[in-house]
């Protein structure tokens, strides 16, 4: 009797937190909606202010620490304010112990990185990438700058060599590997590529020069010093250009297929060991250990 009594009394319980007997049930989806954007920047250890900020570089409008203060109190956030917490609510702070420059703005771009492998970004070809990232904020703020490839035209003819001048002059360090001109493969990828005999090689000889007698042969002693130029005669496999150790811009050579048209792909690192750019970095070091000097 007694424990009849007692499942009659669960059973009761069980009724009074039960949903599905009561349709008239409508739960609080404006105040689950505050505790979600609440809960986003709470798992960042955000102020309002600098959650607001980062909310702001999301969406591409400002958005006022009051309005945040009032979505997380009292007002029903927006919608595209949930989806920009949420993925920034899931972004992992920085791994390789520094400053990582505006990363920390950059929610989504990192959240993509994280999962696809260090990868933010693919361009179709050579052109729509300088179209959309001019060489200027490639290497303007570079410290250190190592490439590798064909000619390095992002180098040696989209930038200007005067502000290339400055930059080396201020501190930067600048490794540059060249396709050996009137080498093997330099006449293998013009054949492939279809351009005239020689054309290349004169090409990457002209960059060369542009980099010894215009830049370095108008340095100080010192500056010039932080400019180191090689050639390899190698199969060429990609154009690397690797930025402050943090960045890196890859570009494969396809066959019969123009160095312009193949795609580019945009590396950040976001891990100590392992990812893409790991590996460029790994072919790029291995690639300048085998360097020439002509």
């Amino acid at each position: 009797m007694k424990g009849e009594k007692l499942r009659e009394s669960a059973n009761d319980s069980a009724e009074v937190v039960s949903l599905h007997g009561r349709t008239a049930y409508k739960p609080d989806l404006s105040q689950l909606a505050r505790n979600q954007l609440a809960a986003a920047r709470a798992a960042r250890g955000l102020s309002v202010e600098e959650f607001a900020e980062l909310l702001s570089a999301m969406l591409d409008w400002h958005v006022s620490p009051e309005a945040l203060e009032s979505w997380e109190g009292v007002t029903t956030p927006p919608g595209d304010v949930l989806v920009a917490a949420d993925i920034i609510g899931r972004q992992r702070g920085p791994q390789l112990g520094g400053a990582d420059g505006d990363e920390s703005q950059d929610a989504l771009a990192q959240l993509v990185g994280n999962q696809f492998a260090d990868l933010t970004g693919v361009y179709v070809s050579r052109s729509e990438f300088q179209a959309k990232v001019p060489a200027s904020d490639i290497f303007d703020d570079a410290k250190d700058i190592r490439m590798c490839g064909l000619s390095l035209n992002l180098l040696c003819q989209a930038y200007s060599g005067s502000r290339l001048k400055e930059i080396v002059q201020a501190g930067t360090h600048l490794q540059a590997l060249f396709l050996k001109p009137n080498g093997r493969y330099i006449a293998d990828r013009e054949r492939e590529e279809g351009y005239p005999e020689g054309q290349l090689s004169a090409l990457t000889a002209l960059n060369i020069a542009i980099l010894r007698e215009r830049v370095i042969g108008e340095l100080s002693e010192e500056a010039a010093g932080r400019v180191e130029i090689g050639v390899y005669d190698e199969p060429i496999r990609f154009n690397l250009t690797l930025i402050d150790k943090q960045m890196c811009v890859a570009q494969p050579y396809l066959p019969e297929t123009r160095g312009v048209d193949s795609p580019v792909f945009l590396v950040r690192k976001r891990r100590a060991v392992g990812g893409l750019y790991s590996t460029f970095d790994q072919i790029f070091a291995s690639m300048w250990e085998r360097r020439t000097t002509e």
